[in-house]
């Protein structure tokens, strides 16, 4: 996923959440990116290169989304991605959108490549520790019907309920994004042997 701004680690810094947009925002997002020649180039040659021929290859696909920069959510959004990709039964592969070479300063590209790369994955695996940073985008994407039943949501319990709202405080609350947060593909995990039972329950 993106990278985060401002990204934390268990300290709040006072910032509201950013708003999750409905699948209509985000699609007309994406409607109105205007790309440069250089930018529509750069896109075809990611969706058309060699790692993403070779993922097309395995029956099993997850996209793996969450916080990027250098952060513990970073690192165990790692985790996940490894423990997934490490899967034989059957053969499977995982991808991150830092994988395909994308740029902090091809920001604009994200959200589109985003959304050829949940379109092409059989399970979309994201790694929620807030609705903080610069991936609500992102998020809209996932929390839209459209790719909704095949997310799976391995979302970080904190351990007292204040917290949990200064951490998931949303100002468009959605009735999507609470189903999507509670529904039967979502789990929850409070420390990192938590989160490699909640990757066992994903098939």
């Amino acid at each position: 996923m993106a990278p985060r701004e401002g990204a934390r680690d268990g300290d709040d810094d006072g910032d509201e959440a950013p708003e999750i947009p409905s699948e209509e925002a985000v699609l007309d997002e994406l409607e109105g990116i205007t790309l440069t020649p250089t930018e529509h180039q750069r896109v075809k040659d990611v969706v058309n290169g060699e790692l993403l021929e070779r993922v097309k290859g395995y029956d099993r696909r997850y996209l793996v989304a969450g916080a990027g920069g250098v952060t513990g959510a970073a690192t165990r959004r790692q985790l996940v991605y490894d423990l997934l990709d490490a899967r034989t039964d059957p053969p499977a592969v995982a991808t991150q959108l830092e994988d395909f070479g994308l740029t902090p300063e091809e920001i604009r590209l994200w959200t589109r490549v985003f959304d050829v790369l949940c379109g092409m994955s059989t399970h979309v695996v994201a790694v929620i520790e807030d609705f903080d940073g610069g991936y609500v985008w992102e998020l809209g994407l996932l929390f839209a019907p459209s790719y909704r039943e095949k997310t799976w949501v391995l979302k970080r319990r904190y351990p007292d309920e204040e917290t949990e709202r200064e951490r998931y405080d949303n100002g468009m609350g959605a009735s999507h994004v609470k189903l999507l947060l509670t529904g039967p593909r979502a789990h929850e995990w409070s420390n990192t042997d938590d989160l490699r039972a909640a990757v066992d329950e994903i098939p």
